[in-house]
């Protein structure tokens, strides 16, 4: 977890390129208040597991800065 402008973010890797949505990324989301969830995966990819959680290839993400 990491904080950001007040903001608390979690950082999950893969090394799998089409992550799901886990039992674990729920709980983390209500029990501490995540607002947010990057899940890095290999390549350049970038899509929704959820409405707050994001995945985003490793690439894309030391392109980019993440919000």
């Amino acid at each position: 977890m990491v904080f950001s402008g007040g903001i608390r973010i979690g950082l999950e890797y893969k090394r799998t390129s089409a992550p799901i949505m886990t039992r674990s990324m729920h709980v983390v989301l209500a029990e501490l208040r995540i607002e947010r969830i990057h899940v890095l995966v290999p390549g350049h990819a970038q899509f929704r597991l959820h409405e707050c959680v994001e995945a985003v290839g490793l690439g894309r993400a030391c392109a980019e800065e993440l919000e």
